[in-house]
């Protein structure tokens, strides 16, 4: 299990200098403080989700590829992989501070669609953010709330709400114990 680490911070540094911008230019194209963003290159500030969508979509990756294996993990057990398929064992997996867990259930070569299967503690929440494209949330155990621009919708297990990704949305666990639910992505964004 993957949290938040200098790993990530690195691959954040060297992928802005990659591009050439400075941490001043990211600061300036995401509105976080160039101080928060030389902290989180350091690892030593965990960002939030919504944080660190922010920094994926600016430098144009997808939040999965700061966490994925960088080899790539070409080769298993001797034989070649299967780009189509993840097996359990295989799946991306981040654990946030909150102790809220993502783990992506798409190959990462997919950038059509992602499937993401999320784990949220008792009161746990996520800050308002928007990306392009659309989603829908499934509720598998447990009860959400999901905000949608204006909008604030309750989901028990069993409920599916759809939206377009590039309105504001939130989420929060409004149940008693943990909530289990499936997020559905196309594009892949997160």
């Amino acid at each position: 299990m993957a949290g938040y680490t200098q790993l990530q911070g690195a691959r954040i540094r060297s992928l802005r200098k990659l591009k050439g911008m400075t941490l001043m230019q990211l600061s300036q194209r995401t509105g976080l403080s160039h101080g928060y963003l030389s902290q989180i290159e350091r690892g030593i500030s965990q960002p939030s989700v919504s944080t660190l969508v922010e920094i994926a979509q600016t430098l144009g990756v997808t939040m999965q590829w700061l966490f994925s294996d960088p080899k790539g993990d070409a080769v298993e057990e001797g034989r070649q992989r299967d780009e189509r398929l993840v097996r359990k064992h295989e799946r991306v997996e981040i654990e946030y501070q909150d102790g809220i867990v993502d783990q992506l259930l798409t190959p990462r070569s997919n950038n059509n669609l992602e499937l993401i299967y999320s784990t949220y503690p008792p009161g746990t929440r996520s800050e308002p953010y928007s990306h392009r494209g659309h989603e829908a949330v499934l509720v598998l155990e447990g009860s959400m709330e999901v905000d949608v621009a204006d909008d604030s919708y309750r989901l028990e297990a069993g409920d599916c709400l759809s939206f377009t990704s590039s309105e504001p949305h939130a989420h929060r666990n409004v149940g008693k114990g943990s909530a289990k639910v499936l997020w559905f992505i196309t594009p892949a964004s997160f």
